[in-house]
């Protein structure tokens, strides 16, 4: 049965995994926003000192809370603006770095040289993700709304480039005495010529066709797919197929090459409204980075943090009370490898089941949650290794948080434990009669 299952995901879903994994574009995506994770999480934490979550002139004085976010609103008042312009320059520019981020490694991947690339890019950016008033740039689409739009500039903008100077297109040759440098720089300069006129000549068609600038196109074209993934239906389809693939042994990247977009997108989308005045209930996405990392898949894919509890707890058998004591600690951080390959829990069939109901459990439970406003929609990201509670209370500065993770960890251990219980049982006996 094993074998058939095997075979079929060999010949079937491998191929497209594979695809997923190794196309260029996609790579080049997952590598900048892997690179902005340390600007986001700066931007976060200066938002949470900015923002204290709680008006202190509504709280009982005299108590510890009204003494607390008291303290917290004066330290605010005093920092602000250094606070303010800490947000502003990096999870408020996450667009502009995404773009960059994306011209950099898709330039590395072609060999190219990365600096007059990311220059143009960086142009071509300016030109159609925002708008010069008053000798200044309006940066409302350097934040998450103009995400989407910022990958295709960084995309078509180093691949135009990547074809002009291959072809030498304009090239103007230099004498062989020109330093090499400057040779390079008078050889781009047609290529980033045609490049940040075409941007100019398009961003002013979108505005005489259309009325809109190219985020707010984008956005349009791709509402539907965001709204068919962000409800409680498309998230546990995509929470079940990435525990599918990962039961098979095909690492998460195959959907999140394709997720990761929406959900760091409206992440970013959340944060800027929490900026704006936005009450955390209110925010307008679910589905975010932090969302899938701190609640959906406690301890790593699987949720398997209560499943590596109750092996260094209660196994009895040798070989998981030695995965135990090994996976306890990653698991803290959501690395979970040691159970998913020393367990196994890859091609095991005894706890496919588990595996899967676990994160969706936690990822429907948290949904309705946070949808019927019983928890705070997430908007700061803590970053995906942080232990699950201390995550939790970050991602949303909601104590409920906090309170629904400990559930789900206990409810995970639950679900897990029929399964483990017979496993361990079965590796008991096994030992016992091999007389280890």
């Amino acid at each position: 049965m094993i074998e058939t299952k095997t075979s079929w995901v060999e010949r079937v879903l491998m191929p497209i995994a594979e695809v997923l994994t190794r196309q260029r574009h996609l790579g080049a995506i997952q590598k900048a926003f892997i690179a902005c994770l340390p600007f986001m999480m700066i931007g976060s934490f200066a938002l949470i000192l900015a923002e204290p979550p709680v008006d202190y002139t509504t709280l009982e004085p005299g108590t510890f809370l009204y003494g607390l976010f008291g303290g917290w609103a004066a330290f605010a008042g005093w920092a602000g603006s250094v606070l303010w312009g800490m947000f502003n320059t990096t999870l408020a520019c996450l667009s502009l770095f995404v773009c960059v981020g994306i011209t950099y490694y898709l330039s590395t991947h072609y060999k190219i040289s990365v600096f007059i690339p990311i220059i143009t890019a960086i142009a071509a950016f300016l030109i159609l993700n925002s708008r010069l008033v008053g000798g200044g740039w309006v940066a409302s689409f350097f934040e998450g709304p103009g995400l989407f739009a910022a990958i295709l500039v960084g995309i078509l903008a180093t691949e135009f480039y990547r074809v002009l100077i291959q072809k030498r297109i304009g090239y103007i040759k230099m004498p062989d005495s020109v330093p090499e440098a400057l040779s390079s720089s008078f050889g781009s300069l047609v290529p980033s010529a045609i490049i940040i006129f075409s941007a100019a000549l398009l961003n002013v068609l979108l505005d005489s066709l259309f009325g809109l600038r190219l985020p707010e196109l984008v956005a349009r074209i791709i509402a539907p797919l965001v709204s068919v993934v962000d409800n409680v239906f498309g998230a546990g389809f995509a929470i079940t197929l990435q525990q599918i693939l990962w039961w098979f042994g095909i690492h998460d990247t195959a959907i999140g090459a394709v997720l990761g977009p929406i959900r760091i997108a409206n992440f970013a989308a959340n944060s800027s409204a929490y900026a704006a005045g936005v009450a955390p209930s209110e925010l307008p996405y679910i589905l975010t980075s932090p969302f899938w990392w701190v609640f959906c898949t406690i301890g790593g894919a699987g949720s398997t943090f209560g499943l590596a509890i109750v092996i260094l707890l209660r196994a009895r058998s040798k070989q998981l009370k030695t995965v135990g004591k090994l996976a306890i600690v990653p698991s803290l951080f959501n690395i979970n490898e040691p159970i998913l390959f020393g367990l196994p829990i890859v091609l095991n069939p005894l706890f496919l089941v588990p595996f899967i109901g676990a994160s969706l459990a936690n990822c429907t439970i948290t949904y309705l949650c946070m949808q019927f406003g019983l928890v705070n929609k997430t908007f700061m990201e803590p970053g995906w290794n942080l232990l699950a509670p201390i995550g939790a209370i970050i991602a949303t500065l909601d104590v409920r948080a906090v309170i629904l993770v400990l559930f789900l960890i206990v409810l995970n251990t639950l679900i897990y434990y029929p399964f483990f219980k017979v496993y361990d049982s079965m590796l008991y006996k096994q030992e016992k009669d091999e007389g280890k």
